[in-house]
């Protein structure tokens, strides 16, 4: 079994690679377009998934609403990234700049959840807003 920091730096490589096939698929496709055909993507994710033993949907929780709304919110914020691509956005800038939803993710979790903002986590929300602004034009 492949350990969580394993799992993580295949994460990484694979969204780095995403991030730079999407600035690509954009110079050449409509976003929506590149959204439709990058869906296809999570469609075999999904069949392998089903495939696997054990998997099981209860709808009937408040973690399959929350899921669902994530799920929207993934759907919609790619949609949006694909377009700032699109738009001229370059993908140095694009690509940096929406990788700080986890700084979206702190707050949130801070205020909603109550879970402690301790000087560590702040200061690693400002080296990352810092990070963005030296890969910025």
């Amino acid at each position: 079994m492949v350990s969580w920091l394993g799992l993580s730096l295949t994460a990484l490589g694979l969204w780095g690679v995403w991030g730079l096939l999407s600035k690509v698929a954009t110079q050449h496709l409509p976003p929506p377009s590149v959204y439709i055909i990058g869906v296809l993507g999570h469609v075999l994710a999904v069949g392998y998934l089903l495939l696997g033993p054990g998997v099981a949907l209860p709808w009937h929780s408040w973690g399959t609403l929350t899921a669902l709304g994530a799920g929207i919110c993934t759907a919609f914020g790619l949609l949006c990234f694909f377009q700032a691509l699109a738009q001229g956005g370059a993908a140095t800038v694009v690509v940096p700049l929406t990788a700080l939803y986890p700084v979206v993710t702190v707050v949130l979790s801070t205020v909603l959840l109550q879970e402690s903002l301790t000087p560590r986590r702040l200061a690693g929300v400002a080296l990352a807003l810092a990070a963005v602004w030296l890969m910025s034009d």
